[in-house]
């Protein structure tokens, strides 16, 4: 930790070059995830020749470097930095929302760098977010990204806690965020089946039940990399009650807007974790 302390207060510029390097190592020297990464892109992008999919996997790489650091400087990024280096677009939409003291939910996508996404949007939309999240296994990065989701208000829910906590703070306005792209482990019977780049792929149904549930509308936040530590988010309304609770109306969509989102930008993506680890049916 004293390092990480040493390292957050260093400027971007001199990070960057540390992500170069990382970057270097992780995809030329201990090939970290290599095989899954390609993986991953051969049945994302069948079409593809494999010096296209490697070039993919370098910028990949790179984006993956830059997020880590980026991580770890947000604990020192300060307000102006933040709203200066991650742009809102088309926020009126939400806004129409919030200005009436009422709650929304946004869905997104591992797209680099959500972290930065959740810190800029609690002050682009000045109310705290409600972020559900996964916990991490190691303790330390645990408190590290918690003291660091919760800069600017945002409460982040480990993804077990979230329906008792969201109850609790049902008439308090705010934003509820999920990054709704993970997939389930084996053993959760209750999945979401769709059709995703190429594969028959898992998804937590929570985003399209807790809408349902809570009676909120919900919106789609475009995250796109336009330059090293500059990012643009457009946001887009996906569905508002009432809704119709017999029909899939909200995973569709935002499925549909993600792999959208990877096909133009398929280098932005987090293709380290094994997608598609198992086959629908093989563990139900």
């Amino acid at each position: 930790m004293f390092l990480l302390n040493i390292l957050k207060k260093l400027p971007l510029s001199v990070l960057y070059l540390l992500s170069d390097c990382l970057a270097f190592i992780a995809f030329s020297i201990v090939k970290y995830r290599r095989k899954v990464v390609f993986d991953n892109l051969s049945k994302a992008f069948p079409d593809k020749e494999r010096k296209e999919l490697s070039k993919i996997a370098r910028k990949f790489y790179k984006h993956m470097a830059d997020w880590l650091v980026e991580t770890l400087k947000a604990s020192n990024l300060s307000e102006a930095q933040l709203r200066k280096r991650v742009d809102f677009r088309n926020t009126a939409s939400i806004r129409e929302y919030l200005d009436q003291d009422k709650s929304v939910i946004v869905l997104t996508a591992h797209q680099f760098n959500w972290e930065w996404v959740l810190l800029s949007g609690c002050l682009a939309f000045e109310t705290p977010i409600d972020a559900i999240y996964m916990p991490v296994n190691n303790k330390r990065v645990e408190s590290l990204l918690l003291a660091i989701r919760s800069r600017f208000g945002g409460l982040p829910i480990p993804k077990d806690e979230a329906l008792p906590t969201l109850i609790k703070r049902i008439k308090k306005k705010r934003i509820i965020a999920m990054v709704a792209d993970q997939r389930p482990p084996q053993h959760v019977t209750d999945k979401y089946w769709a059709h995703f780049l190429q594969q028959e792929t898992a998804f937590y149904p929570g985003a399209e039940s807790l809408p349902k549930f809570t009676k909120l509308p919900v919106f789609f936040l475009r995250t796109r990399k336009i330059g090293r530590g500059r990012y643009t988010v457009s946001i887009e309304k996906i569905a508002e009650p009432p809704y119709d609770y017999l029909k899939k109306e909200i995973m569709p969509t935002y499925i549909e807007k993600v792999e959208e989102l990877l096909k133009e930008h398929p280098d932005n993506w987090l293709w380290t974790h094994k997608r598609w680890k198992y086959a629908r049916g093989a563990y139900e």
